[in-house]
Parts: C-alpha cells; sequence; structure tokens
C-alpha cells in the first residue's frame, strides 16, 4: 500500500491531498517500543516519509553495552536504511524524543517525569518491542513479552487522548489450534499464575518449563499468546488491535530493495546456503515457507493502527481487533522454491565469500538429516580446520561456525 505525500512543483509535500491514513496521523504523537529493533527501523523510517505531518514520535529506549539512551537512539538513525528519509526531509530528527526504559523492568523502566510525559502528550502506540529468542529463559520472556505488555496496558489505560493501540504478535503464537482464526485463542492457564511462577529461582523455573509450555514448542511463542491474552481480558474499552505477522524477511522495494540487518529464522538459512555453508536443510520442501517481505508488513500494521482508531470512533467497540498477515492463503512460496531461487541467485551473483557453490539436501526425516549433515558438514568442517591448523591460521573456526 502506497501511504507516499504528493509533492508540489517545489518538492514540498501537498498537505492538501492527504489520504485517509495520513490524514488519521495528521498531529498525532506516537509512541514506539522496539524501535531500536529491524522492524522498528522500518515502521519509524515509514511513519516520518509517508506521515511526515505527524507531531512527535516517541521512543523507549534502554542503555545497553555500555550506551546510554541517547548514544542508542543517535545509532539507530546512522543505519543505511534511513538514508531516503535524510534525503527527502533533512530535520526529521526535530520529530523524535527518546524516552530512558527498559521493557524488561516494572513498569518499563519509566520515570515518574517521563510517563507523565507520555500521558499527557501520546495518541498512538505501537508496542513492537519483545525478546525474539525462541529459547529465552522462562524468566526473562515472561517480564520482557508478557509484563511489559501489561505495564504499557496500563500506560494506554492512563492516557486520556489515545486514538489507537496496536500490539505486533506473531501468527504462530496460537499455532496449537487446528484453525487460526482473527481472534485471542484461550490461554493454558491464567496468565497471573504464570507471572507468579516466573519469580521462582531461575534453577527451579529451567527444570519447570518443558511442563509449563505444555504442547508450545518455545517460550517466545508461549509468551507471545499470553500476552495477547493480557489485552483482551483487560483491554476493555480502549482502540486495542493485535498485528500477527508471518515470518519477517527482507524489504521488498522501499526504502531499500531487499534490506535486512540480521540472520534470524529463515534469513540465517538462505544466507547460509547461498554462500555454500548449509548442505543440509531440515524441512518438508513441499510446504509452505509462509515469509512475507518486511516493507509490506510495516505497511499492513500502519493501515491496521488506522482501522483500529478510526472503527472505534465510529462504534466505540471494545473488543479487540486481530489482524492474520500472512502468505500461504494467498500467494504461497513453497521451500522448494526457495531454494531453486538461491540457486538462479547463486550462479547469476556468487559472493566472494561463498565458500561453495550453493547446494543444499532437503529432508524431514530427521535421521537422515543427521547423517547427510555428519558427512557434509562435520567431517568436511574438520578437514578444513586440520588443514588451517597446518597453515599456521586460527583452528575450529569452521567446526564452530556449524555448531
Amino acid at each position: 500500500m502506497d501511504l507516499s505525500l504528493t509533492e508540489q512543483e517545489d518538492g514540498e509535500p501537498d498537505i492538501s491531498q492527504l489520504t485517509p491514513i495520513q490524514e488519521f496521523y495528521k498531529d498525532a504523537n506516537i509512541l514506539i517500543t522496539g524501535g531500536t529493533g529491524f522492524l522498528g527501523k522500518l515502521l519509524i523510517e515509514k511513519l516520518l516519509r509517508s506521515c511526515n505531518e505527524l507531531s512527535k514520535i516517541y521512543l523507549i529506549v534502554r542503555s545497553k553495552n555500555g550506551k546510554d539512551m541517547p548514544s542508542r537512539l543517535e545509532d539507530i538513525f546512522q543505519d543505511g536504511v534511513f538514508d531516503t528519509l535524510k534525503r527527502q526531509y533533512p530535520k526529521f530528527k526535530r520529530k523524535i524524543v527518546g524516552i530512558a526504559g527498559d521493557c524488561t523492568l516494572p513498569n518499563l523502566g519509566l520515570s515518574t517525569e517521563n510517563r507523565k510525559l507520555l500521558q499527557d502528550n501520546v495518541n498512538i502506540i505501537f508496542h513492537a518491542a519483545a525478546t525474539l529468542r525462541c529459547e529465552e529463559k522462562f524468566k526473562i520472556a515472561m517480564a520482557t513479552n508478557v509484563q511489559a505488555t501489561k505495564d504499557i496496558l496500563q500506560l494506554a489505560k492512563d492516557t486520556p487522548n489515545l486514538k489507537s493501540f496496536v500490539y505486533v504478535s506473531n501468527v504462530y503464537s496460537n499455532f496449537t489450534l487446528d484453525k487460526i482464526e482473527e481472534k485471542v485463542g484461550k490461554p493454558v492457564a491464567p496468565y497471573g499464575a504464570f507471572l507468579e511462577l516466573s519469580k521462582f529461582p531461575d534453577k527451579l523455573l529451567e527444570k519447570m518449563t518443558p511442563i509449563l509450555l505444555d504442547r508450545y514448542p518455545n517460550t517466545h511463542v508461549f509468551t507471545k499468546q499470553l500476552s495477547e491474552v493480557v489485552l483482551n481480558e483487560l483491554g476493555e474499552g480502549l482502540p486495542i488491535g493485535i498485528f500477527r505477522s508471518a515470518t519477517i524477511m527482507s524489504t521488498y522495494r522501499e526504502p531499500i530493495n531487499g534490506w535486512i540487518n540480521n540472520e534470524h529464522g529463515p534469513a540465517g538459512v538462505i544466507a547460509g546456503i547461498f554462500l555454500g555453508l548449509i548442505r543440509v536443510f531440515h524441512c518438508d520442501k513441499n510446504l509452505a515457507a509462509d515469509i512475507v517481505p518486511a516493507d509490506m508488513v510495516v505497511n499492513a500494521l500502519i493501515s491496521s493502527c488506522w482501522e483500529v482508531g478510526v472503527e472505534f470512533q465510529e462504534n466505540e467497540r471494545s473488543q479487540v481487533k486481530v489482524y492474520n498477515y500472512e502468505s500461504t492463503t494467498e500467494n504461497p512460496l513453497r521451500w522448494e522454491s526457495v531454494v531453486e531461487k538461491i540457486y538462479e541467485n547463486g550462479k547469476e551473483c556468487p559472493s566472494v565469500q561463498a565458500v561453495w557453490h550453493p547446494f543444499v539436501i532437503q529432508t524431514k526425516c530427521f535421521y537422515y538429516m543427521k547423517l547427510m549433515m555428519f558427512l557434509l558438514h562435520t567431517i568436511p568442517a574438520y578437514f578444513v580446520d586440520v588443514v588451517s591448523f597446518c597453515m599456521g591460521k586460527d583452528q575450529r573456526r569452521t567446526i564452530a561456525t556449524y555448531k
């Protein structure tokens, strides 16, 4: 969806021809959590570039790796993904307000002054902060994904001029259901009980985690589903939307074609195959990959927030609105096709970092996968490291790559 402003002859945006979505964001003060992440950067960039008539964007940023909030805030805009925005609107940073906070701490780690600042000014909230590690410890996942959602929901309740609140979830949070509809599923137990359990000692929680997760494969999807339940049970009377996305990949065309800044999930697998590092892939090649371009996800997210706000104003709806953004029902992409595309690009545009031409065995048999990994990953890796050792170079680098 194109949200771009039309331009006058002098190159300035023509605000007399705003779309309904741009009208919604005009003069708005927007709070974004997770703005330092992959999706968060694209969301900030798109809002500033296509809804430039907004007033302010407040970003909750925590200190990390020895850097304080102002330093990390400045680092966000050093990324090349903001180059187009810098050319079109050189003074865009005037619309950015950094707020020191931490979604892993109680009440989002906000000071009394900053909390009041947000309550008095914010109209729209995008809650995208979360721990994405599938094997995250239960305590950390509950604090970051569930307690933080509960805390920011309380902030939303205390915000008198709130127009829309959208929580960024994923389509796999309710994968235990036979049919994933656009509604919140039932939890295995009340979320409050799990929040209390998360206060137990780490060693005890580590032993309890497999039992607590029940049918859920990891703490990430488990806590994302609980977060949805929190919003559904405590968000009555608020303009709330839950935006579930499938696996997010690089951008399709804007602001940069093919931009991605991480190697999480399928991105790492695709990069590994392209470079010739991954020779065995445990998957069913006939299944849909269910991956969606990041820029299209952001467009849908911005549009969903608008619809949540408009519908609430018109109907005073109290039910949480849920969106599933995925590709399998309309335009499925099979893993077999993904690998074929990797082969094609590997031949046309080979990487200088490639260690072998792209070739991978796709199998859904676990034992065959283990055998082929030993033959095609482990043995060659040891051979390369032995040769490297004999040449006086670093040892065990190749073995470490496969671990």
